[in-house]
Formats: C-alpha cells, structure tokens, sequence
C-alpha cells in the first residue's frame, strides 16, 4: 500500500509534456530563422539586375560585346518612359492626382525630385486641383529622342492637356505645351525596370484656349 503511494503517478505525463513544449519551442526558433532568412533572399533578389537578351528585327538572339559598360534601352522603352511619366506628372485629376503624383516621383533622381515638389508647392498646383476638380487627359502630338549617350537621353514632347472639371461640366481647356527632358540611364532593377529616371524636367505652355 506504501509502494503505491510513494510512486509518481505523474512523472511520466509531465515529463511528455515538457518534451512536447521543448520539441515546440525549437520547431519555432527554426521556422522563424527560415522565415528571416527568406526575407533576406528575397530583398537581395529585388535588387539583381533582370536578364536581358537583346535581339535583332528578326527576334534572333544577337552577341553584346562590352556589356558591362552599356546600358541598353531601346527607342520604344524611352517612348513608353516618356508618356507614362507625363501621364502621371502632368494628368492632373481630382481622384488619383495624389496617387499620380507619388508614382512621378518614383521615376525621378533625387535632385530632380526636390526641384519638381518645390514647383508643386510654389505653384499650388495640388491646391488648385482641389480647388477646381480637375480632369486632364494628355494627347501628346510629338516625341523626339533629340540625343542619346551612355549617361543620359534627352528628349523633346509636344503635346496637349485637356482640361475639364469635375464640378464645372461646361469647363474645358486646351493647354499646348511644349516639354524637354533628360532621363538617366541607371541599372534595370524592380524599381527602376526602364532603366531610366526622370533628371531634368522644363515645361514650356505656349498656347491655352
């Protein structure tokens, strides 16, 4: 009778159920270091230049010489770089200018970013947005690459902005501008897939009716 009171009866389930909680405790140690280290492979492959095949009219695949001293982006990327960002830049619309406004800035250098929000402020551009609930659409008329380098590309926009409003339907206006820009040329990442960033940026308004 002594004996089977003295005995543990409950050694045994506790001590599974200290293996359990050890077993578990280092099963989450190990998922989080495999989550952490996913993390950093994943951040290092966002900023691995894409592979890029240049090819001739034909689609044939063709041989780069000096690969790494070029940056290649072809005349239809700078096209599609150019109206994307003046879409953006200068299609003012009451319900996405603050969305529009922050995807032109993620095209741009620093510098040119600082100048470009100065003019934005200095010309309550977003204030009279507000103000008169605009709604642009951009016709651009002409686009000329007018010099390309292994540094940077310039380029020359003619164009339109129709201009209405959300608040006044009667309101309409022909805005025709004149635009010169300069893209730099920098490494082909997620953020920058172009390959291109907006460095300089002057607008020219010659005709409004």
């Amino acid at each position: 009778m002594n004996k089977k009171i003295n005995e543990r009866k409950y050694y045994e389930v506790w001590g599974d159920t200290l293996n359990t909680l050890f077993f578990l405790r280092t099963l989450c140690i190990l998922l989080v270091l495999v989550v952490v280290g996913l993390v950093v492979l994943l951040k290092q492959s966002m900023n691995k230049l894409p592979i890029v095949v240049k090819v001739s009219e034909l689609g044939k695949p063709e041989v780069v010489s000096d690969w790494q001293n070029k940056v290649f982006v072809s005349p239809p990327e700078i096209l599609n770089f150019t109206q994307t960002f003046i879409e953006l830049f200068c299609g003012w619309d009451y319900y996405q200018y603050d969305e529009n406004f922050r995807k032109a800035f993620k095209l741009m250098t620093p510098e040119c970013a600082k100048k470009l929000d100065e003019y934005l402020l200095t010309n309550k551009i977003v204030e009279q947005i507000k103000q008169a609930q605009f709604r642009t659409k951009i016709q651009l008329a002409k686009v000329d690459i007018t010099k390309d380098s292994k540094e940077a590309v310039w380029v020359k926009v003619k164009g339109t902005k129709i201009q209405t409003s959300y608040l006044n339907p009667d309101y309409k206006k022909n805005i025709f501008f004149e635009t010169e820009l300069v893209f730099k040329k920098v490494p082909r990442t997620v953020q920058t897939p172009w390959g291109l960033l907006v460095d300089y940026y002057s607008e020219t308004i010659f005709k409004e009716e």
